[in-house]
């Protein structure tokens, strides 16, 4: 092979690779721009992803907000309206006259917002508005004076019904003598009821519906100061109602028990299962017990606190009754005579848990009772008072 002949296919051979070289570079670099504007491209999409997220969060966030605020001012008109107070009431009045009137508004916008519109109509219809708003407000906040009236005073029912029943009401100088001569029994049973039931029956149905019936905490909590204080009598006790006389004055001494030189002081909680009893009421019961041991003078008596309740008491308030040397009497509310059966002089008188007088009726006296029915009061010869007789 001749040198030419050599150096021709070296040239060859090197054309033909440099050849492939240029077409990889030129393939690399067409590579190259792709993979740039694929990348160009996914950071597009990844902005114009994360634009379209910012945006929903922040409509996220100002929804959230704008219910935040609504809340909390639904909470303060709940809180205001609960109150009943005058301001209170007033803007439950502007509230419904508002809502009553909302025709009105939705007029006078379609008034203006017609092609002519008729401003002078849409303002003539802005001013009846105000008219009638005040005559609403006005209204409402009479019928809420009434029925809360009525609700403090329902003797008041009785003489309501007609201008000639509410002239009746000349007679009586004062509430006091109103509110004697009521029978709070209309308030557990409806007129119908009441005038075709007899005394025993038309007292006990009554009874019933107290008993079965929707109770505010303060009678909830009367009721099981009695239970307790039934339980103390039954062993044997004498039991002062401390807390029915006393109320918020009570000092946490809701029950006073004696026997021999043995005296209680009883404090009684019936709660919800949900809540504990805290070391704070055993401390507080602890101290009114020894506030009035020290304060008497008679060293022959040995006082005692004593906690009763239907619930748990937390780790800490465990330890502090231990410590304290305060009983824990767990106890539940069941069924139990309500009926108190007073005896003054020579009358006998049977009292129901809606009655005037029964919380500051004790029945600690010879021939006094409690009663399960009224049936069984009136077979030991009490009656309630003559005003209520029908």
């Amino acid at each position: 092979m001749t040198t030419e002949l050599i150096i021709f296919i070296v040239i060859g051979i090197s054309a033909f690779l440099v050849g492939i070289y240029l077409d990889l570079e030129g393939k690399i670099k067409t590579e190259k721009r792709k993979q740039e504007n694929l990348a160009n491209n996914f950071q597009k999409e990844i902005s114009i992803i994360k634009k379209d997220c910012d945006l929903q969060i922040s409509k996220i966030e100002n929804e959230n907000k704008k219910i935040l605020q609504t809340l909390a001012e639904k909470e303060k008109l709940f809180l205001e309206i609960n109150n009943i107070n005058d301001k209170s009431v007033k803007k439950i009045t502007s509230l419904f006259a508002d809502y009553s009137l909302l025709q009105y508004d939705l007029s006078a916008k379609m008034l203006i917002g017609k092609i002519r519109p008729a401003r002078k109509e849409a303002k003539r219809i802005n001013e009846l508005k105000k008219q009638t708003k005040s005559y609403i407000e006005q209204y409402k906040l009479m019928v809420y004076k009434y029925e809360y009236l009525l609700n403090i005073f329902p003797e008041l029912n009785d003489y309501v019904e007609d201008i000639e029943s509410i002239k009746e009401l000349d007679k009586y100088t004062d509430l006091e003598n109103l509110t004697d001569e009521f029978d709070y029994v209309k308030k557990y049973i409806s007129k119908i009821e009441y005038s075709s039931l007899n005394e025993i029956q038309r007292n006990q149905l009554a009874l019933d519906n107290y008993v079965k019936g929707k109770k505010t905490n303060w009678q909830i909590g009367r009721d099981y100061e009695l239970f307790c204080g039934q339980y103390y009598q039954r062993k044997g006790w004498e039991v002062s109602y401390f807390g029915m006389e006393k109320k918020l004055n009570d000092l946490g001494r809701d029950l006073i028990a004696k026997k021999g030189s043995e005296i209680h002081i009883i404090q009684c909680k019936y709660w919800s299962k949900e809540k504990l009893i805290h070391e704070k009421h055993i401390l507080q019961l602890f101290a009114t017990t020894h506030i009035l041991e020290i304060s008497k003078s008679d060293l022959f008596h040995n006082f005692k606190p004593v906690f009763m309740t239907n619930i748990e008491l937390s780790e800490t308030a465990e330890k502090f009754a231990k410590m304290l040397k305060v009983e824990i009497i767990k106890m539940d509310l069941k069924e139990f005579p309500r009926i108190k059966c007073n005896v003054n002089g020579d009358n006998k008188i049977y009292h129901l848990p809606f009655d005037q007088k029964y919380d500051v009726t004790q029945i600690n006296n010879k021939g006094e009772m409690y009663a399960l029915t009224v049936e069984q009061a009136m077979k030991n010869g009490f009656r309630r008072a003559f005003k209520y007789h029908g």
